[in-house]
Protein backbone atom coordinates (compact mmCIF):
# COMPACT_ATOMS: atom_id res chain seq x y z
CA UNK A 1 0.00 0.00 0.00
CA UNK A 2 1.64 3.41 -1.30
CA UNK A 3 1.74 6.71 1.27
CA UNK A 4 -1.60 7.92 -1.13
CA UNK A 5 -3.79 4.75 -0.38
CA UNK A 6 -2.47 5.39 3.61
CA UNK A 7 -3.61 8.60 3.53
CA UNK A 8 -6.84 8.23 1.36
CA UNK A 9 -8.11 5.42 3.90
CA UNK A 10 -7.45 7.16 6.99
CA UNK A 11 -9.40 10.14 5.86
CA UNK A 12 -11.88 7.67 5.18
CA UNK A 13 -11.99 6.34 9.17
CA UNK A 14 -11.87 9.57 10.25
CA UNK A 15 -14.70 11.20 7.81
CA UNK A 16 -16.46 7.93 8.87
CA UNK A 17 -16.55 8.59 12.94
CA UNK A 18 -16.96 12.26 12.38
CA UNK A 19 -20.34 11.82 10.32
CA UNK A 20 -21.74 8.55 10.11
CA UNK A 21 -23.86 9.53 13.62
CA UNK A 22 -25.44 12.59 11.67
CA UNK A 23 -25.52 10.44 8.51
CA UNK A 24 -27.65 7.93 10.66
CA UNK A 25 -30.33 10.54 11.14
CA UNK A 26 -29.94 12.20 7.84
CA UNK A 27 -31.11 8.39 6.69
CA UNK A 28 -34.08 7.99 8.88
CA UNK A 29 -35.42 11.22 8.18
CA UNK A 30 -35.13 10.97 4.01
CA UNK A 31 -36.27 7.19 4.68
CA UNK A 32 -39.48 8.98 6.22
CA UNK A 33 -39.81 11.67 4.04
CA UNK A 34 -39.46 9.01 1.17
CA UNK A 35 -42.21 6.72 2.67
CA UNK A 36 -44.45 9.67 3.41
CA UNK A 37 -44.30 10.79 -0.60
CA UNK A 38 -44.80 7.05 -1.44
CA UNK A 39 -47.84 6.63 0.34
CA UNK A 40 -49.23 10.04 -0.97
CA UNK A 41 -48.32 8.37 -4.79
CA UNK A 42 -50.33 5.20 -3.86
CA UNK A 43 -53.33 7.54 -2.53
CA UNK A 44 -53.10 10.00 -5.51
CA UNK A 45 -52.50 7.90 -8.22
CA UNK A 46 -53.41 10.37 -11.52
CA UNK A 47 -50.16 12.89 -9.68
CA UNK A 48 -47.94 10.36 -9.34
CA UNK A 49 -48.84 9.31 -13.43
CA UNK A 50 -48.02 12.86 -14.18
CA UNK A 51 -44.42 13.03 -12.21
CA UNK A 52 -43.81 9.78 -14.04
CA UNK A 53 -44.73 11.61 -17.57
CA UNK A 54 -42.85 14.89 -16.32
CA UNK A 55 -39.17 12.94 -15.91
CA UNK A 56 -36.53 14.06 -17.90
CA UNK A 57 -38.74 17.13 -20.04
CA UNK A 58 -38.01 20.68 -20.47
CA UNK A 59 -39.55 23.01 -18.45
CA UNK A 60 -39.72 26.86 -19.54
CA UNK A 61 -40.02 29.15 -16.68
CA UNK A 62 -40.09 33.04 -17.11
CA UNK A 63 -38.00 34.31 -14.20
CA UNK A 64 -37.60 37.96 -12.96
CA UNK A 65 -33.92 38.30 -12.84
CA UNK A 66 -32.88 35.86 -16.07
CA UNK A 67 -35.90 36.62 -18.17
CA UNK A 68 -37.28 33.24 -19.53
CA UNK A 69 -35.55 30.10 -18.97
CA UNK A 70 -35.54 26.17 -19.55
CA UNK A 71 -35.86 23.73 -16.79
CA UNK A 72 -35.16 19.96 -16.60
CA UNK A 73 -38.11 18.00 -14.33
CA UNK A 74 -36.47 15.50 -12.41
CA UNK A 75 -37.28 14.09 -9.09
CA UNK A 76 -40.42 13.65 -6.83
CA UNK A 77 -40.45 16.27 -4.44
CA UNK A 78 -43.48 17.08 -3.56
CA UNK A 79 -42.17 20.76 -3.29
CA UNK A 80 -42.29 20.73 -7.39
CA UNK A 81 -40.03 23.73 -7.87
CA UNK A 82 -37.33 21.08 -6.33
CA UNK A 83 -37.67 19.25 -9.29
CA UNK A 84 -36.31 21.96 -11.45
CA UNK A 85 -32.60 20.94 -12.42
CA UNK A 86 -30.31 22.94 -14.67
CA UNK A 87 -31.27 22.55 -18.00
CA UNK A 88 -27.32 22.60 -19.73
CA UNK A 89 -27.64 20.51 -22.85
CA UNK A 90 -25.18 17.74 -23.44
CA UNK A 91 -22.69 19.52 -24.92
CA UNK A 92 -22.89 22.41 -22.62
CA UNK A 93 -22.89 19.96 -19.45
CA UNK A 94 -19.42 18.45 -21.34
CA UNK A 95 -18.06 21.79 -21.65
CA UNK A 96 -18.86 22.04 -17.81
CA UNK A 97 -17.28 18.45 -16.88
CA UNK A 98 -14.71 18.97 -18.83
CA UNK A 99 -13.74 22.50 -17.29
CA UNK A 100 -13.99 20.70 -13.81
CA UNK A 101 -11.32 18.09 -15.35
CA UNK A 102 -9.18 20.51 -16.42
CA UNK A 103 -8.80 22.56 -12.97
CA UNK A 104 -8.47 19.08 -11.39
CA UNK A 105 -5.70 18.01 -13.44
CA UNK A 106 -4.20 20.68 -15.90
CA UNK A 107 -0.88 22.47 -14.92
CA UNK A 108 -2.26 25.10 -17.18
CA UNK A 109 -2.68 28.65 -15.65
CA UNK A 110 -5.55 30.66 -14.90
CA UNK A 111 -9.30 29.92 -13.91
CA UNK A 112 -11.82 28.14 -15.74
CA UNK A 113 -15.32 30.14 -16.51
CA UNK A 114 -18.17 27.70 -16.66
CA UNK A 115 -20.47 28.74 -19.80
CA UNK A 116 -23.05 31.61 -19.78
CA UNK A 117 -25.68 29.36 -20.08
CA UNK A 118 -25.12 27.93 -16.80
CA UNK A 119 -24.41 31.40 -15.32
CA UNK A 120 -28.27 32.27 -16.19
CA UNK A 121 -29.27 28.94 -15.56
CA UNK A 122 -28.05 29.36 -11.78
CA UNK A 123 -29.52 33.07 -11.77
CA UNK A 124 -32.86 31.59 -12.39
CA UNK A 125 -32.50 28.86 -9.87
CA UNK A 126 -31.44 31.51 -7.16
CA UNK A 127 -34.63 33.16 -7.29
CA UNK A 128 -36.67 30.11 -6.42
CA UNK A 129 -35.47 30.69 -3.06
CA UNK A 130 -34.57 34.79 -2.72
CA UNK A 131 -38.37 36.96 -2.61
CA UNK A 132 -36.14 39.96 -3.86
CA UNK A 133 -34.97 38.50 -6.95
CA UNK A 134 -38.49 36.76 -7.83
CA UNK A 135 -40.89 39.74 -6.91
CA UNK A 136 -39.07 42.99 -7.30
CA UNK A 137 -38.17 44.63 -10.39
CA UNK A 138 -35.15 43.62 -11.74
CA UNK A 139 -33.30 45.96 -14.20
CA UNK A 140 -29.80 44.93 -16.50
CA UNK A 141 -28.13 47.79 -17.21
CA UNK A 142 -24.45 47.65 -18.63
CA UNK A 143 -22.56 49.79 -16.25
CA UNK A 144 -21.57 50.70 -12.94
CA UNK A 145 -23.73 53.79 -12.24
CA UNK A 146 -27.50 53.84 -13.09
CA UNK A 147 -29.61 56.62 -12.95
CA UNK A 148 -33.72 56.09 -12.79
CA UNK A 149 -36.03 58.71 -12.44
CA UNK A 150 -38.48 58.73 -9.13
CA UNK A 151 -41.32 60.54 -7.88
CA UNK A 152 -40.66 64.24 -7.09
CA UNK A 153 -43.33 67.34 -5.91
CA UNK A 154 -46.97 67.49 -7.29
CA UNK A 155 -47.18 70.51 -10.07
CA UNK A 156 -48.86 73.56 -8.30
CA UNK A 157 -51.94 74.46 -9.61
CA UNK A 158 -54.44 77.56 -8.58
CA UNK A 159 -57.46 79.23 -9.80
CA UNK A 160 -57.35 82.46 -11.59
CA UNK A 161 -59.51 84.88 -13.24
CA UNK A 162 -58.77 85.55 -17.33
CA UNK A 163 -56.11 88.46 -17.37
CA UNK A 164 -53.86 86.58 -14.44
CA UNK A 165 -51.54 84.08 -14.80
CA UNK A 166 -51.63 80.87 -12.97
CA UNK A 167 -49.42 79.71 -10.51
CA UNK A 168 -45.92 78.31 -11.67
CA UNK A 169 -45.94 74.35 -11.67
CA UNK A 170 -42.54 74.28 -9.90
CA UNK A 171 -42.66 70.52 -10.73
CA UNK A 172 -39.57 68.50 -9.83
CA UNK A 173 -38.56 65.10 -10.76
CA UNK A 174 -36.66 62.80 -8.24
CA UNK A 175 -33.45 60.39 -9.00
CA UNK A 176 -32.13 57.39 -8.05
CA UNK A 177 -28.51 56.57 -8.34
CA UNK A 178 -27.49 52.77 -7.97
CA UNK A 179 -23.90 52.04 -7.98
CA UNK A 180 -23.61 48.75 -8.95
CA UNK A 181 -20.17 47.43 -7.59
CA UNK A 182 -21.57 45.11 -4.87
CA UNK A 183 -20.35 41.54 -5.58
CA UNK A 184 -22.59 39.65 -3.44
CA UNK A 185 -21.30 35.83 -3.61
CA UNK A 186 -18.53 33.70 -1.96
CA UNK A 187 -16.31 30.52 -2.87
CA UNK A 188 -16.17 26.77 -1.46
CA UNK A 189 -12.99 25.02 -1.06
CA UNK A 190 -12.82 21.21 -1.71
CA UNK A 191 -10.53 18.38 -1.55
CA UNK A 192 -9.09 17.31 -4.86
CA UNK A 193 -9.47 13.63 -3.69
CA UNK A 194 -13.12 14.36 -2.37
CA UNK A 195 -14.14 15.55 -6.35
CA UNK A 196 -12.15 13.10 -7.59
CA UNK A 197 -13.61 10.36 -5.39
CA UNK A 198 -17.12 11.60 -5.25
CA UNK A 199 -20.18 9.15 -6.34
CA UNK A 200 -22.42 12.03 -7.12
CA UNK A 201 -22.88 15.28 -8.97
CA UNK A 202 -20.86 17.53 -7.34
CA UNK A 203 -21.54 20.98 -8.96
CA UNK A 204 -25.19 19.97 -9.45
CA UNK A 205 -26.12 18.78 -5.95
CA UNK A 206 -23.52 20.72 -3.83
CA UNK A 207 -21.67 23.51 -5.11
CA UNK A 208 -24.91 25.14 -7.36
CA UNK A 209 -27.37 24.33 -4.28
CA UNK A 210 -25.74 25.97 -1.62
CA UNK A 211 -24.28 29.26 -3.16
CA UNK A 212 -26.59 30.17 -5.29
CA UNK A 213 -29.46 29.37 -2.52
CA UNK A 214 -27.24 31.43 -0.12
CA UNK A 215 -26.55 34.76 -2.92
CA UNK A 216 -30.65 34.65 -3.08
CA UNK A 217 -30.94 34.92 0.52
CA UNK A 218 -28.55 37.78 0.81
CA UNK A 219 -30.78 39.82 -1.84
CA UNK A 220 -32.94 39.36 0.88
CA UNK A 221 -31.33 40.63 3.60
CA UNK A 222 -30.15 43.47 1.65
CA UNK A 223 -33.69 44.53 0.57
CA UNK A 224 -35.02 44.22 4.08
CA UNK A 225 -32.50 44.78 6.87
CA UNK A 226 -30.85 48.02 7.98
CA UNK A 227 -27.44 49.46 7.31
CA UNK A 228 -27.06 46.67 4.50
CA UNK A 229 -24.85 46.63 1.15
CA UNK A 230 -28.06 48.65 -0.93
CA UNK A 231 -28.36 51.80 -1.68
CA UNK A 232 -31.51 51.85 0.27
CA UNK A 233 -33.36 49.45 2.14
CA UNK A 234 -36.68 48.70 4.18
CA UNK A 235 -35.84 49.16 7.27
CA UNK A 236 -33.71 52.43 6.96
CA UNK A 237 -35.67 54.36 3.84
CA UNK A 238 -39.49 52.99 4.09
CA UNK A 239 -42.22 54.05 6.24
CA UNK A 240 -43.00 53.63 9.69
CA UNK A 241 -46.21 51.87 10.48
CA UNK A 242 -45.76 50.96 13.78
CA UNK A 243 -43.66 49.41 16.53
CA UNK A 244 -43.46 47.77 19.60
CA UNK A 245 -40.72 47.13 22.02
CA UNK A 246 -38.70 44.28 23.99
CA UNK A 247 -38.32 40.76 22.36
CA UNK A 248 -41.14 39.23 19.99
CA UNK A 249 -43.99 37.73 21.59
CA UNK A 250 -47.87 37.51 21.55
CA UNK A 251 -47.92 40.89 22.62
CA UNK A 252 -46.05 42.09 19.79
CA UNK A 253 -47.90 41.96 17.09
CA UNK A 254 -51.53 43.82 17.50
CA UNK A 255 -53.88 44.31 14.88
CA UNK A 256 -54.48 47.81 15.36
CA UNK A 257 -50.69 47.77 13.95
CA UNK A 258 -51.29 45.86 11.28
CA UNK A 259 -53.63 48.28 10.46
CA UNK A 260 -51.47 51.17 10.85
CA UNK A 261 -48.43 49.58 8.69
CA UNK A 262 -51.05 48.56 5.54
CA UNK A 263 -52.70 52.10 5.72
CA UNK A 264 -48.86 53.70 5.63
CA UNK A 265 -48.56 52.59 2.43
CA UNK A 266 -50.07 55.40 -0.42
CA UNK A 267 -52.43 52.50 -1.78
CA UNK A 268 -53.79 55.14 -3.95
CA UNK A 269 -51.15 56.15 -5.88
CA UNK A 270 -50.87 53.19 -8.25
CA UNK A 271 -49.73 50.63 -5.86
CA UNK A 272 -51.31 47.70 -7.18
CA UNK A 273 -49.21 44.84 -6.03
CA UNK A 274 -49.11 45.17 -2.72
CA UNK A 275 -47.82 42.43 -0.22
CA UNK A 276 -47.02 41.61 3.38
CA UNK A 277 -43.46 39.98 4.15
CA UNK A 278 -42.09 38.74 6.89
CA UNK A 279 -40.51 35.70 8.83
CA UNK A 280 -42.62 32.55 9.87
CA UNK A 281 -41.69 32.89 13.07
CA UNK A 282 -43.62 36.66 13.53
CA UNK A 283 -46.02 35.40 11.32
CA UNK A 284 -47.92 32.71 13.65
CA UNK A 285 -47.98 35.41 16.52
CA UNK A 286 -50.10 37.13 13.48
CA UNK A 287 -52.00 33.88 12.83
CA UNK A 288 -52.89 33.84 16.73
CA UNK A 289 -54.46 36.98 16.97
CA UNK A 290 -58.00 37.11 18.30
CA UNK A 291 -60.96 39.55 18.96
CA UNK A 292 -62.89 40.32 22.82
CA UNK A 293 -64.38 36.99 22.06
CA UNK A 294 -61.49 35.11 21.90
CA UNK A 295 -62.46 34.33 18.11
CA UNK A 296 -59.38 34.32 15.23
CA UNK A 297 -59.38 37.48 13.66
CA UNK A 298 -58.04 36.17 10.53
CA UNK A 299 -60.02 33.27 10.29
CA UNK A 300 -61.85 34.25 7.05
CA UNK A 301 -58.51 35.68 5.27
CA UNK A 302 -56.07 33.01 6.61
CA UNK A 303 -56.87 30.46 3.52
CA UNK A 304 -54.35 27.61 4.92
CA UNK A 305 -50.62 26.69 4.36
CA UNK A 306 -50.66 28.40 1.03
CA UNK A 307 -51.65 30.92 0.07
CA UNK A 308 -51.35 32.82 3.72
CA UNK A 309 -53.50 35.79 3.64
CA UNK A 310 -54.25 39.51 6.00
CA UNK A 311 -56.59 41.48 5.35
CA UNK A 312 -57.17 40.21 1.70
CA UNK A 313 -53.04 41.01 0.42
CA UNK A 314 -51.07 37.50 0.48
CA UNK A 315 -48.01 37.02 2.86
CA UNK A 316 -44.72 36.01 1.58
CA UNK A 317 -42.62 34.77 4.32
CA UNK A 318 -38.91 35.50 3.95
CA UNK A 319 -36.48 34.23 6.01
CA UNK A 320 -33.47 36.95 5.69
CA UNK A 321 -35.99 38.84 8.04
CA UNK A 322 -35.26 37.94 12.18
CA UNK A 323 -37.73 36.36 13.77
CA UNK A 324 -36.15 37.64 17.00
CA UNK A 325 -36.10 41.19 15.95
CA UNK A 326 -33.02 43.44 18.09
CA UNK A 327 -34.21 46.81 19.12
CA UNK A 328 -34.04 48.40 15.63
CA UNK A 329 -35.25 45.90 13.38
CA UNK A 330 -38.45 45.42 10.99
CA UNK A 331 -40.06 42.34 12.03
CA UNK A 332 -41.95 42.16 9.07
CA UNK A 333 -42.99 44.59 6.06
CA UNK A 334 -45.89 45.60 3.86
CA UNK A 335 -45.45 46.89 0.30
CA UNK A 336 -45.62 46.79 -3.46
CA UNK A 337 -42.40 44.90 -4.55
CA UNK A 338 -42.38 46.15 -7.82
CA UNK A 339 -41.30 49.61 -6.39
CA UNK A 340 -38.13 48.18 -5.12
CA UNK A 341 -35.68 48.15 -7.73
CA UNK A 342 -32.40 45.61 -7.90
CA UNK A 343 -29.88 46.71 -10.74
CA UNK A 344 -27.73 44.51 -11.90
CA UNK A 345 -24.63 44.38 -14.77
CA UNK A 346 -24.00 40.55 -15.44
CA UNK A 347 -25.25 37.34 -14.99
CA UNK A 348 -24.00 34.84 -11.90
CA UNK A 349 -20.79 34.26 -12.50
CA UNK A 350 -19.41 30.90 -11.54
CA UNK A 351 -15.22 30.03 -11.68
CA UNK A 352 -13.21 27.11 -10.89
CA UNK A 353 -9.78 27.63 -9.56
CA UNK A 354 -7.72 25.52 -9.15
CA UNK A 355 -4.36 27.10 -8.67
CA UNK A 356 -4.20 29.16 -5.57
CA UNK A 357 -4.15 26.14 -3.38
CA UNK A 358 -2.89 23.60 -5.45
CA UNK A 359 -0.03 22.31 -3.16
CA UNK A 360 -3.14 21.70 -0.86
CA UNK A 361 -4.28 19.83 -3.41
CA UNK A 362 -7.82 21.88 -2.71
CA UNK A 363 -9.48 23.62 -5.77
CA UNK A 364 -11.62 26.75 -5.02
CA UNK A 365 -15.23 27.33 -6.67
CA UNK A 366 -16.47 30.84 -7.41
CA UNK A 367 -19.72 32.51 -7.42
CA UNK A 368 -21.04 35.89 -7.15
CA UNK A 369 -23.65 38.31 -8.37
CA UNK A 370 -23.02 42.26 -8.84
CA UNK A 371 -25.93 44.39 -7.74
CA UNK A 372 -27.36 47.50 -6.20
CA UNK A 373 -30.50 48.13 -4.75
CA UNK A 374 -33.03 51.37 -4.53
CA UNK A 375 -36.59 51.88 -2.63
CA UNK A 376 -38.28 54.31 -5.32
CA UNK A 377 -40.06 55.78 -3.05
CA UNK A 378 -40.78 56.05 0.98
CA UNK A 379 -44.12 55.26 1.75
CA UNK A 380 -44.77 52.63 -1.54
CA UNK A 381 -43.36 49.95 1.45
CA UNK A 382 -43.83 50.46 5.65
CA UNK A 383 -42.56 48.64 8.17
CA UNK A 384 -43.15 47.12 11.37
CA UNK A 385 -40.29 47.54 13.91
CA UNK A 386 -39.11 47.00 17.27
CA UNK A 387 -37.94 50.35 19.10
CA UNK A 388 -37.21 50.29 22.78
Amino acid sequence: MDEREKLIGLLKEQLKEELEPRMTEIEKNVAAKEEETAKYFEEHKEIKDWYDNMQGKEVNLKTNSAGEQKYIFKGFSMDVQRNLKAPCSEEVGKEVSNMIYKALTSSNTGAYAIPEEYGDALLGLAELQSYALSRCRVIRYPGNVMKLPSKGTRATVDAQAFGTANAAAATTLGQLTFTIDKRVGSYETIYNDVLRQANFDVIGEFVEPVMVEAIGQQFDDYMFNGSSEFTTNVTDDATSGATFSGAIGSSSITFSGLMDVEFAVEQERGLGNLEWVMPRGVFKYVAKLVDTNGQPIFNRDLTGATPYMIDGYPVYIAPAISATPADGAIAMAFGDPKHYVIGVNQELMFEVNPYILMKEAQTQFICHATADGNIDGATSWAYYKRSD
